[in-house]
């Protein structure tokens, strides 16, 4: 989910940017103050969460749920007006009823005034999270959440998955930050096998193989 005031504006980063963007937190944490379903901050905000610290600047800020609470998230924001991306074809939908949800279809963009959310729908099922991507990936539920109740956020892992992906400029910033201050080995391995997996970025699968062959960690 986004909150912003423009989706599309791009800002540089520096220490007046940090500061402007660190607000955007403060901005989620009281608009799902009153949220009692799980949720989770996603994208690029993952990494600088991990390490409390912004390391560049964030053109918005993704939040996701579980598909089972979408209809409790739209109760919630009921005063918000609530689109369906529709999947491979930039347009959206107005959304009527919870079938305008289903798979393939996962993200609502919902406006109000000047502000813009974006919600992103996650399965879980028997406690692992399902990579929608590839539905033969998984994560436990208790890898998947990080962070606190009140800024709850999701794995990076499982975010520069699906940058692996489709990797853009910001996202191999995000990798090289992970790959140098992270220290979470577990989630490390995930990723590399869930890239091997999905095909994902080939360098970034390099990089990993050599980091745990060079530690001489077998996978």
């Amino acid at each position: 989910m986004n909150v912003i005031r423009n989706p599309r504006k791009s800002l540089k980063y520096n220490k007046e940017v940090a500061v402007i963007i660190s607000s955007e937190l403060v901005k989620i944490e009281l608009l799902m103050k009153s949220f009692e379903r799980p949720w989770f901050i996603a994208g690029g905000w993952t990494i600088d969460l991990a390490l409390d610290e912004v390391t560049r600047a964030h053109k918005d800020m993704d939040i996701c749920i579980f598909r089972s609470d979408i209809e409790y998230a739209i109760s919630y924001f009921q005063d918000w007006d609530i689109h369906v991306a529709i999947p491979g074809e930039s347009r959206l939908e107005p959304y009527k009823k919870i079938s305008d949800l289903e798979l393939p279809r996962y993200c609502l963009h919902l406006f109000k005034g000047n502000d813009f959310l974006e919600i992103l729908a996650t399965e879980l099922i028997d406690d692992e999270v399902i990579f929608r991507k590839n539905r033969n990936i998984k994560m436990h539920i208790s890898n998947f959440i990080k962070g606190s109740l009140e800024r709850p956020f999701v794995n990076p892992a499982w975010q520069l998955l699906f940058k692996s992906l489709s990797t853009r400029i910001e996202d191999e910033h995000d990798f090289k930050i992970y790959m140098e201050r992270m220290n979470d080995d577990q989630s490390k391995k995930w990723l590399l096998e869930s890239m091997i997996i999905s095909n994902g970025n080939k360098d970034w699968i390099k990089e990993l193989a050599r980091v745990f062959e060079e530690g001489g960690d077998i996978l």
